[in-house]
């Protein structure tokens, strides 16, 4: 179950992969940035489940924990470029560079996509050529394409978060394969991604204006991410295509009360008041409202005259 705000942000995030999906307005990324243990988890499960049960060509949902990450970029890089080449990604890769296989056709508009050099990114991958392609810059090999020695050159920057770098390719690859099936990158605690790195992988994601990519990001409001994509709205090489969702991030008691009445409309309102003190976050509310300890809240709190 969840509370009305909860609901509300779920039910826009549909609203953005319905549109995604069907082609009507481009891959697009959408920032909830509401803080930790708000319920972002919460709703991120029920866009999944969402998305799920969606009519038409089967999508592709990749699900990424910023928590599960490594702390260094080049980790978290290796991380990502696995997470981004399975769900299906990899297979559905495989049918669009070979058409002859089984579901191999490649659909109406994809080939515009793949005309624009996607599919070299998609063939590298395949061919395993990314492995190892998150080292740092400066590597031997690199600093010979630079303009000063030991110095990569932006187009040859094949650094965590350079466009040459793996997640960039694999991001670019997931564009190139939404054109034959919709793609959902669902990002939670993107707070812990290194924001150039997440920047990186979320452009390259929704750059192209032929994709069916959806990429949410639950990040905290004043994140270093939240920050640069809420500048990158505006000026970025993806100015337009990345917006915020409309959700309260408050916790506040008044807002943990009224959550607490919302999970359990027959609970008393001195019993909401006392769980609201009891806890500091959603997650907690949500916790004890679906344990057996909202049972001793009722019992502990004065009866409410009739």
């Amino acid at each position: 179950m969840l509370g009305g705000r909860h609901q509300a942000a779920a039910g826009e995030l549909a609203q953005w992969w319905e549109g995604t999906r069907q082609r009507g307005i481009g891959s697009r990324a959408v920032l909830l940035a509401v803080p930790a243990r708000w319920g972002r988890t919460t709703v991120l499960d029920q866009l999944a489940a969402v998305i799920s049960r969606t009519d038409g060509p089967a999508a592709i949902v990749v699900r990424i924990s910023g928590k599960s990450l490594p702390d260094r970029p080049a980790g978290q890089a290796r991380v990502l470029r696995d997470c981004l080449m399975e769900a299906g990604v990899r297979r559905r890769a495989a049918e669009l560079l070979c058409p002859g296989r089984p579901g191999g056709a490649v659909r109406p508009g994809a080939g515009s996509l793949f005309a624009s050099g996607l599919a070299a990114a998609v063939w590298f991958l395949l061919a395993g050529l990314a492995a190892g392609k998150a080292g740092t810059a400066g590597k031997a090999g690199t600093a010979g394409k630079a303009g000063t020695a030991g110095k990569p050159s932006t187009a040859a920057d094949d650094s965590p978060s350079g466009e040459n770098g793996a997640v960039a390719r694999a991001a670019r690859a997931v564009a190139a394969v939404s054109a034959s099936a919709p793609v959902a990158v669902i990002i939670d605690d993107a707070e812990c991604l290194e924001p150039g790195l997440a920047v990186t992988l979320i452009e390259n994601l929704i750059d192209h204006h032929d994709s069916r990519v959806l990429v949410v990001a639950a990040a905290a409001p004043g994140s270093s991410l939240a920050s640069a994509l809420t500048t990158r709205a505006r000026y970025g090489r993806t100015a337009g295509r990345v917006h915020r969702a409309d959700a309260d991030p408050r916790m506040g008691y008044r807002s943990r009360a009224d959550l607490a009445g919302e999970l359990c409309p027959r609970l008393p309102a001195a019993a909401a008041q006392r769980l609201a003190r009891q806890t500091r976050t959603f997650a907690e509310v949500f916790a004890a409202a679906g344990s057996g300890s909202l049972a001793e809240v009722i019992q502990d709190s004065p009866q409410v005259p009739a």
